[in-house]
């Protein structure tokens, strides 16, 4: 049975239809996939946008056949929007097992009334999704966060114990189910430099972090080590002693996948009903409409799409 995919174009004026486009070209020919490619038709055509007998374009957006201009524009975060809901809504259906969802402007969304922190949380709201966590994936490194978009003082406060156990007992059972890992090994981030440093740095390895992971590994023994110094455990994991790497905050996680794995790495909803992926970078207005973008994640997102559906299918 084929791989029923929805992959969108994001904001057209920013990359998103340039490296979905770049990345169709290099993917070849994936027999075992049908897509669903929506997005404006003119702005996919002009980045050289050609359908195939597996694909299908849905075009929702407006106006006509006007292109929109590279960067930030009210029309362009409504087109974005439009392509978004419809993604969705193809999902809810059970119409695509999948979505890849190329990058989106929250500063553009905002004053169309879009009240979600990301495209995480609407697709979580519109799925009728409870628990979602952000999960970063490459081939040789994988990072979750426990917090998210909030300021680093609203992350802090939100770093406690049930938070921890919460999230660590959902990649586990990603890291099981969809990935296929009999026993993983998860790697759990102290807060503060050197994990407190036994409290001279700060408590909450001592208070919360560490008595997460007791409660962890009483469910699942021997699978989360940890607090451990933020500033060594992605070399760990790197080299391949951990298969994950739960992280306090979004930048302490972000910033060193992004360092090594930013043209090939993958941002992965775990939580949804289906499986959910989006290339780790931005918009990039700078750069949109002047064929510099690099399609490498976006093209791992495709992939690994694929992949994770085709495995929920075979088990």
């Amino acid at each position: 049975m084929n791989a029923r995919l929805a992959v969108t174009m994001g904001d057209p004026g920013g990359i998103g239809p340039e490296v979905l486009v770049k990345a169709f070209r290099r993917q070849g020919c994936l027999k075992d996939v049908s897509f669903f490619v929506i997005g404006h038709g003119p702005v996919l055509r002009h980045y050289g946008f050609k359908k195939t007998p597996r694909m299908t374009l849905l075009d929702p957006c407006r106006p006509g056949k006007r292109l929109f201009s590279p960067g930030p524009s009210r029309d362009s975060g409504k087109a974005a929007l439009e392509c978004l809901r419809l993604a969705a809504e193809l999902a809810r259906r059970g119409e695509v097992s999948g979505l890849v969802t190329a990058p989106v402007s929250k500063e553009v969304l905002k004053p169309l009334g879009f009240r979600w922190p990301g495209q995480t949380e609407f697709l979580r709201e519109a799925l009728g999704a409870g628990q979602v966590e952000m999960v970063f994936v490459s081939d040789r490194l994988k990072v979750a966060l426990v917090t998210r978009h909030v300021s680093l003082q609203q992350a802090i406060r939100d770093v406690r114990k049930d938070r921890i156990i919460s999230c660590g007992r959902m990649i586990f059972d990603l890291l099981r189910g969809r990935f296929g890992l009999r026993k993983p090994r998860v790697g759990v981030c102290g807060l503060n430099p050197h994990a407190g440093e036994s409290g001279l740095f700060g408590q909450q390895e001592r208070l919360e972090i560490a008595p997460a992971i007791r409660c962890l590994n009483r469910s699942f023994p021997g699978v989360f080590a940890g607090p451990l110094a933020p500033d060594s455990v992605f070399h760990r994991a790197y080299q391949g002693e951990f298969d994950m790497v739960l992280c306090m905050y979004h930048d302490q996680g972000l910033i060193p996948f992004k360092m090594t794995e930013f043209n090939r790495g993958v941002h992965l909803t775990a939580g949804l009903p289906v499986v959910r992926t989006s290339p780790v970078h931005g918009t990039a207005y700078d750069i949109a409409g002047k064929n510099r973008a690099d399609e490498g994640s976006m093209l791992a997102a495709i992939l690994l799409a694929r992949r994770l559906v085709k495995a929920g299918e075979r088990a």
